[in-house]
Parts: C-alpha cells; structure tokens; sequence
C-alpha cells in the first residue's frame, strides 16, 4: 500500500512520511530508541502487552521520557482489546494512566479497540480529552464509523477496511494507515 502519509506502522525502516509505532522491546529499554533522523514515532503500552504487571509498570516508568522526545508525536497504540491481554479493568486502569500522560504531553493517542467500543465511548466522555483520539485500523461499519466521529474520535483506515465507513469519514478526519501489513 502506498500511501501520501502512512499515520501508523510498525515498520522501523518506513519510507517516507510516517508515525511509526514503537516496539514492546523499546518500551522497556528506552536505550534501545535511537531514532532515525527526520523520523516520527508514538509511543505506548498496546493491551496486549498489560498481561505482564512487571513489565506493564517499567513501560510507565520508561513512557514520560519516550513521550519528550521531540520526534515521538503521539501516544499509542493503546487502548482496549476484549480478547488479548490483562483483564480488561486493568487494561482500563493502564489506559487512564497513559490518557493522562497524553493530556500532560499534549501528545494526540492512536487506540487500539477490540471488542470494547463501547467501554471506549464511555471513556472518552468520562475522561473528556483535549487531545485528538484516533481509532486505529478501523473495519467498522458507517453507523459505528458515524457514532466514533460524533463522540470525536477520528478514524484510521488501512487496507482490510469497510469502503462504506471509509467514504463516510470526512477526509480530515480520515487517515491512512499500513499498520503491519
């Protein structure tokens, strides 16, 4: 997929413009960050990765640091996910801690979303952000993709997306995605 601007990936060498996504290895030891001139990362703590308290606490502990770093521009991927990771009460407790991390860096947050838009929903009105929330690798259909844009989220589309959503979202608040295809 070629893309203008690819908003999230997981490729360290990505072409081009790019938010590449930190990788678990770098969360825990930020040494390992050593980022490529002119490149763009987000960091975060995935859900997947929450199952782990030891690790989940030293990736809090390393994010505020990643999160200065003037080439990471956002938080993410974070988020929820129904059928991977910790609990989802504490997925949820991990994500607040990141949220407030976001809003003290003024950095915008790339979610990850499995299963839980609901639970997501309830979090952004209850957590009421003055950051941009971005739903990542969003397959849903135009009447999910239309409640996400009004509660204010913005949406990322990559290749296995729904086309009826896609066209529904207004190209400012759309974006292109290759995630890890």
């Amino acid at each position: 997929m070629s893309l203008t601007f690819d908003f999230h990936t997981h490729h360290l060498d990505a072409a081009g413009a790019a938010i590449i996504n930190l990788p678990r290895e770098w969360m825990l030891r930020t040494e390992c960050f050593v980022p490529r001139p002119g490149a763009l990362y987000s960091a975060g703590i995935h859900p997947w990765w929450t199952a782990d308290a030891d690790e989940t606490e030293e990736m809090m502990r390393n994010l505020p640091a990643l999160l200065r770093h003037p080439q990471t521009v956002a938080l993410g991927e974070c988020g929820l996910d129904a059928l991977r990771g910790a609990p989802l009460e504490i997925q949820e407790a991990v994500f607040i801690r990141q949220i407030s991390l976001a809003e003290t860096y003024r950095k915008p947050v790339t979610l990850h979303i499995v299963r839980t838009y609901d639970r997501m929903l309830r979090l952004h009105k209850t957590l009421r952000p003055t950051t941009t929330w971005t739903v990542h690798g969003f397959r849903g259909n135009p009447q999910l993709a239309q409640q996400l844009l009004k509660a204010g989220f913005d949406l990322s589309f990559g290749r296995l997306r729904n086309e009826a959503a896609y066209a529904a979202t207004p190209p400012e608040r759309r974006h292109d995605e290759t995630d890890d295809d």
